[in-house]
């Protein structure tokens, strides 16, 4: 089998399994266990040969547990080379337990459950990742030593708590096991795509023009770096994933309106295959969800010429098929594709998800009604948007899921967040027959917004003709929004140019959409240092009707005089500044090098009132988490969740003077007084003297 890590090595699995053999014999003795030693066992009668076998005890031979061992590019999960040789093993020596490991990940499981042929998640005791290792030969170095000694140490410590009786075995739930095995496939997937394009790179110089095009759309930059391979393969790989995923949770919602998805036992073919699955995906293009099963170049790649991709998929398919779909929850369905991108994936794809907190505060702020119409014009995963969804369900709940879909308006420019955000709203309610997300794959900047409010790009009018139940309808569109939030990109005025979406210059595209009204107007002046956050005040300014909201969060530098200047007083002639919120204590964009506020603004066309509003300058001297309790399922504590931050908001509206206690810092000021200053924010006073700054 071809590795999709790359050379093979030079050590086997063998040699691999003494090296591990002995790390366990260290650990055991550190932790004075009463296990046999681990031990590489001589041919059994079953002629058979387990890589490992450990003994219930020091004084005994019998066997607990039995590890089959395969290289990394093995799946750990293959039931011919892993699986079922090691449970024939385990069953020839009465051991209860054997586990399979491919040095970068070690399942361990229940014997006599596995005979039985329960439920994979039944099967399963427990699973660990080793390493990120791709080659033996370096599997003693210092970064994999540690991190497979460590796991290694979690999986004896367990073994012998649980064999004992100390511990109960750990159960799995049937979501953490599938989003398990579907990053075990993103692994693979990813593994064999990021050397099939680095080689067509070389090979073919109209794949390397289309890549970089590609990578401008998504604005990334393409440098010729691993990393970047890696990006574009992993992208690749969770595509195609949730593509087959959502199909496969939305079939079994609604079986009447969409086939199984089956793919033939004999299909050996990649061409074959991706025809085989894009029958499928029609299926449901014909009704609705474009920005999920549209295909751009990038789709391409998911179909090399490889008999080893064409088996991953069909057994990506194969396991998806274990799973009732139609028997789980949308909670379930919708912590699996929550999850299915960790963490530190959405940082290396440049998706940034921001703190449901932040989220929630700023959606208090801004909603006041569930029919407030919201759109978030650099919407990512949707944060904002499935967040919004909940408030609007908590404010009525007798809301339908299509009414509420209605006022949710999201826009991303690059696809795989457009992607996502689609799925994210869409799995509330899959049985629903108009379920579709307001979700555009559009630069904001080139979106239209006329004297009558804003107007849909004209393909996004006609392609959604029908609902799930088939029936013509027309997409209506909001005029103006009610609200306006999100987490615009923070990215310096003179990296813009460096990112741009399309061939020509992005800077002045931006300065023409945004700073420009329909007639040529010039409507604001923005400093050339200032982030392109600046352009989605500008531009959003226009969709937003009198009276609306703002809510952003966004890098704080505008508040320096010299660079935001002109931002400032862009506010101060357009809104009403209702608060700026900054936190002293935490960064709410850890993986982001920039200290960031809160800003919500309300649209008031009065200069009146304008120079009457008091603005509220706040610094919390606490987390966030001081303040609003964690989210949680349960609907009465998400209630009590909001109403705690009603009275956050309540606290900060309700002074008209500076007011400090130990939790925070409101510092009141009138936009007049802003305006004669030259627009700076305040210094706020210290309770000592009221004139030294925080």
């Amino acid at each position: 089998m071809p590795s999709p890590y790359g050379r093979m090595a030079q050590k086997t699995e063998w040699t691999a399994t003494a090296v591990m053999m002995h790390w366990m014999r260290e650990i055991i003795q550190k932790n004075n266990l009463d296990l046999g030693f681990p031990d590489v066992e001589t041919i059994g009668k079953d002629r058979k040969k387990p890589d490992l076998v450990i003994y219930e005890s020091r004084r005994s031979r019998n066997v607990l547990c039995v590890i089959e061992a395969k290289p990394p590019f093995y799946d750990v999960f293959d039931y011919k080379e892993l699986k079922e040789p090691a449970r024939k093993k385990a069953v020839r020596r009465k051991a209860k337990y054997f586990a399979t490991t491919n040095f970068r990940r070690l399942i361990w499981f229940n014997t006599a459950r596995v005979n039985a042929q329960e439920s994979e998640e039944r099967q399963m005791v427990d699973k660990y990742i080793l390493s990120e290792l791709e080659d033996l030969d370096l599997i003693e170095e210092t970064r994999h030593r540690e991190s497979i000694k460590r796991e290694l140490e979690k999986f004896l410590l367990k073994l012998y708590a649980v064999y004992t009786g100390k511990e109960p075995e750990p159960k799995q739930a049937i979501d953490e096991l599938l989003v398990f095995r579907l990053h075990e496939k993103i692994e693979r997937l990813s593994g064999y795509y990021r050397g099939l394009i680095e080689d067509q790179c070389h090979k073919d110089s109209s794949f390397l023009k289309r890549l970089k095009r590609w990578f401008k759309e998504q604005q990334w930059s393409f440098a010729w770096q691993i990393h970047d391979f890696e990006k574009a393969a992993r992208q690749t790989a969770y595509l195609l994933i949730n593509k087959i995923l959502f199909y496969e949770a939305l079939q079994s919602k609604r079986p009447d309106k969409l086939d199984p998805l089956e793919i033939p036992e004999s299909l050996t073919k990649a061409s074959r295959l991706q025809k085989t699955l894009q029958g499928f995906f029609d299926e449901v293009l014909d009704i609705d969800y474009e920005t999920i099963y549209t295909t751009d170049f990038i789709d391409t790649v998911a179909f090399p010429d490889s008999k080893e991709v064409v088996k991953e998929i069909k057994e990506l398919v194969g396991i998806l098929k274990k799973y009732d779909f139609s028997k789980l929850g949308y909670d379930i369905i919708g912590r699996i594709f929550e999850r299915l991108i960790p963490g530190e994936e959405r940082h290396n794809l440049g998706q940034y998800f921001t703190n449901p907190d932040v989220v929630d505060l700023i959606l208090r702020f801004c909603i006041k009604h569930e029919k407030d119409k919201v759109l978030d014009p650099a919407c990512g995963a949707g944060t904002f948007l499935v967040r919004a969804y909940q408030h609007k369900k908590l404010m009525n709940q007798r809301l339908l899921h299509e009414d509420t879909l209605a006022t949710l308006w999201g826009n991303d420019i690059a696809k795989f967040p457009a992607h996502l955000s689609t799925i994210n709203l869409a799995i509330n309610d899959l049985s629903a027959d108009k379920n579709y997300p307001n979700i555009l794959q559009e630069d904001f900047f080139s979106l239209l917004s006329q004297q009558t409010g804003f107007e849909l790009p004209k393909k996004w009018r006609m392609v959604r003709a029908k609902t799930l139940g088939l029936e013509e309808r027309e997409v209506e569109y909001p005029r103006w929004f009610d609200c306006i939030v999100g987490n615009p990109p923070y990215t310096r005025q003179e990296e813009i140019g460096k990112i741009a979406p399309r061939e020509l210059e992005f800077k002045k595209d931006v300065i023409k959409s945004a700073l420009l009204d329909i007639k040529g107007k010039k409507i604001a002046t923005i400093s050339k240092r200032a982030g392109i956050h600046a352009y989605f005040f500008v531009h959003g300014t226009k969709f937003l009707r009198e009276g609306g909201y703002f809510g952003f969060i966004v890098s704080n530098s505008w508040l320096d005089v010299d660079y935001g200047k002109g931002l400032q007083e862009f506010f101060l002639k357009n809104y009403k500044i209702v608060a700026i919120i900054e936190s002293k204590v935490e960064r709410w964009f850890e993986e982001a090098d920039i200290n960031t506020c809160i800003v919500i603004l309300q649209k008031c066309r009065d200069q009146k009132e304008r120079n009457e509003n008091l603005v509220r300058f706040v610094y919390l001297k606490k987390p966030l988490r001081h303040f609003i309790p964690p989210a949680q399922d349960m609907w009465e504590k998400q209630i009590d969740r909001l109403n705690e931050i009603d009275k956050l908001i309540k606290t900060i509206l309700a002074h008209n003077e500076f007011y400090e206690n130990e939790d925070l810092r409101i510092f009141p000021k009138s936009q007049k007084e802003l305006w004669i200053e030259g627009t700076s924010p305040p210094e706020s006073p210290s309770p000592q003297n009221q004139t030294s700054p925080p």
